[in-house]
């Protein structure tokens, strides 16, 4: 099981509130329609993370999204961006991408926010409805054109 000592890689909670402090705004919320818009057609500049745990993938994993789960990597965006790579197989998000997070109702996906908010990444947003909304609104039948 992929676990990441979030103690080795969290800014202190001085850091954080620093940090935050300088961060401008407030999270973009998306909806069904916008997070279909982005699975439709990608945009290299949008990261959809899915921040469930990989064992919740295996029911449903949304295509073009990443996986970076919180539980078991809460520090995982703290990491150099070598170290990241090599745990998760795919590079690290960069500071001024937008980091679009979901999860399976939402509540993990804030928090995920926030946690990236605290590593620098300003340009953020959330998808509340998360895998729940997207499978009740048909989202398993959309695919990237």
């Amino acid at each position: 099981m992929l676990r990441i000592a979030a103690r080795n890689v969290m800014p202190s909670s001085s850091s954080r509130l620093f940090l935050r402090t300088l961060s401008s705004g407030s999270p973009k919320i998306y909806d069904f329609e916008g997070i279909k818009k982005l699975v439709e057609k990608p945009d290299a500049n949008k990261i959809l993370i899915d921040v469930r745990e990989p064992a919740e993938l295996e029911s449903y994993k949304m295509p073009t999204s990443i996986n970076i789960p919180l539980q078991s990597a809460p520090g995982a965006l703290g990491l150099p961006q070598d170290e990241f790579k090599e745990i998760f197989q795919f590079p690290k998000p960069k500071d001024d991408q937008e980091l679009v997070f979901f999860c399976l109702k939402g509540i993990r996906a804030k928090a995920a926010e926030e946690l990236a908010r605290s590593y620098g990444y300003e340009d953020t947003g959330i998808y509340p409805g998360s895998i729940n909304d997207w499978l009740e609104k048909g989202g398993a039948d959309i695919t990237p054109k």
